[in-house]
């Protein structure tokens, strides 16, 4: 099962896929202050990722995967700054 959801914590693991992607936002919706655990997640649907990018939940525990935790993570936790503008 890919979404482990529990009252104010999830763990994200293996394939997330659309078909998860409404279950997750609806959580988001309803839990303030979560916490997600990516540390089992092997693949992001771009609807989760643009959902936890709107709902901005806590990250406990980064990707093991190196692409997600090179290229989603940093966005994810705000540490990938914004693009700069270019021709200015």
């Amino acid at each position: 099962m890919p979404l482990e959801l529990h009252e104010t914590s999830a763990t994200l693991a293996g394939v997330v896929n659309v078909d998860d992607v409404e279950q997750l936002t609806a959580w988001l919706r309803v839990t303030p202050k979560a916490r997600i655990s990516l540390r089992r997640c092997h693949h992001l649907h771009t609807g989760a990722f643009q959902a936890m990018l709107l709902f901005r939940p806590r990250i406990t525990a980064a990707p093991t995967d190196a692409f997600l935790a090179a290229q989603v993570m940093p966005l994810l936790d705000g540490s990938g700054g914004a693009p700069g503008r270019q021709g200015s």
